[in-house]
């Protein structure tokens, strides 16, 4: 009985991933850059109107890029799992799955230390949403 209830919030899992996607990318760029993009940020000394300008700036321009660049993205999975036959976004999800529990669960690897946590947490839904576009690619042709 208790494969039932897993299986089932699997599928929750990537369809939630496909939500999550665009939101926790723009959180973890803006988390690891220390909130600026394109040399723009907010300077703590500045107005308060300067500050929510600054904000607003560099809030709307790192989700318009970010969201494009995934758009984009989205579009180049459906050709990459056309041309390796279904098996990349399996191998991709793989690898995003296992950098977000290394990331979360290994502690101290030298390499990975500086990054912020929400990266691991992202690479998590990332590896979600590849299987969930996976079965959306699959849904298209059959």
């Amino acid at each position: 009985m208790e494969v039932v209830p897993k299986i089932a919030d699997i599928k929750t899992l990537r369809e939630l991933s496909k939500v999550l996607i665009i939101p926790l990318l723009v959180t973890a760029y803006l988390s690891q850059s220390g909130f600026s993009i394109f040399g723009v940020s907010v300077h703590e000394g500045a107005s308060f109107g300067t500050q929510l300008f600054q904000f607003l700036t560099v809030f709307s321009v790192s989700v318009v890029t970010i969201g494009l660049s995934a758009w984009g993205i989205h579009d180049l999975l459906l050709l990459l799992h056309l041309f390796t036959h279904e098996l990349a976004l399996k191998i991709l999800s793989l690898f995003a799955l296992s950098f977000g529990l290394l990331g979360v669960f290994g502690h101290e690897i030298p390499l990975i230390s500086n990054l912020s946590v929400l990266w691991f947490y992202t690479s998590l839904v990332c590896g979600f949403y590849f299987l969930a576009r996976a079965a959306d690619i699959e849904q298209l042709f059959t």
